[in-house]
């Protein structure tokens, strides 16, 4: 791309001053058409005189063809093709570099934006957590959940997962949060961890969610039990 764009641009640069040379030869021509045109109709209108005797009307209109005077006027860049096509070669050249600069400006602008703000992006390409087993139970106004939850083969090394259950009474309201970290902190593909997460100050507990987090933000689980109990039947 780079050898391209010297290249557009050293043929504009040269049909630029190609163009500027035949300009500057059209003007020194046409400046010399001038003075021999003034000086051609200051000998019509004052008459030749050879060795003192005046030319009749007749010798001087032989001698001089004021209407070929102008005929030269005519001539200009419509006798010469050549400057035509320098001028067309140079608005060409000049798009086509201009068009090839602001590509290449839209593009270094687009490889250099930086986001404004960084969020945690959850990806279909790393397999979710396994939640394998859960239970609960109550101990005044405390709810403990515990469970196991299991990497799976296909997965990445995951550290410093964290566990966290989210309570809800009987209207959907929510009610009060919890949160631990596994038993393990390094979560390799195929590794299980246990965790237990309290929740205190809760009376009415109709039903509870747990979620996984680690520092990038929200992972992604599973549920694999085999028999899901509701807690709202549970703690009747």
């Amino acid at each position: 791309m780079d050898i391209v764009l010297l290249t557009l641009t050293t043929l504009s640069l040269a049909a630029a001053a190609g163009f500027g040379f035949l300009s500057w030869r059209i003007g020194r021509e046409e400046r010399e058409r001038e003075q021999a045109r003034i000086a051609a109709l200051a000998a019509a209108m004052t008459g030749p005189a050879v060795r003192g005797v005046f030319l009749s009307e007749a010798d001087t209109t032989a001698q001089v063809a004021v209407g070929s005077l102008f005929e030269s006027a005519t001539e200009g860049l419509r006798g010469r093709p050549a400057i035509k096509a320098a001028v067309v070669a140079a608005m060409v050249v000049t798009i086509v570099v201009g068009a090839i600069i602001g590509a290449r400006i839209s593009d270094n602008a687009a490889a250099t934006t930086t986001p404004t703000r960084h969020e945690p992006i959850v990806t279909n390409a790393v397999a979710p957590l396994e939640l394998m087993s859960m239970r609960h139970q109550r101990q005044g106004t405390t709810l403990t959940v515990s469970g196991l939850v299991r990497n799976p083969p296909q997965g990445v090394a995951m550290n410093g997962i964290t566990a966290v259950v989210f309570t809800f009474d009987r209207t959907g309201a929510f009610l009060s949060s919890g949160r631990a970290a596994l038993d393990f902190s390094a979560l390799g593909p195929g590794a299980e961890s246990p965790f237990v997460v309290n929740v205190p100050n809760v009376l009415d507990v109709a039903r509870y969610r747990v979620t996984f987090r680690s520092a990038s933000g929200v992972v992604r689980h599973i549920d694999r039990r085999g028999n899901q109990v509701q807690l709202a039947q549970a703690v009747r």
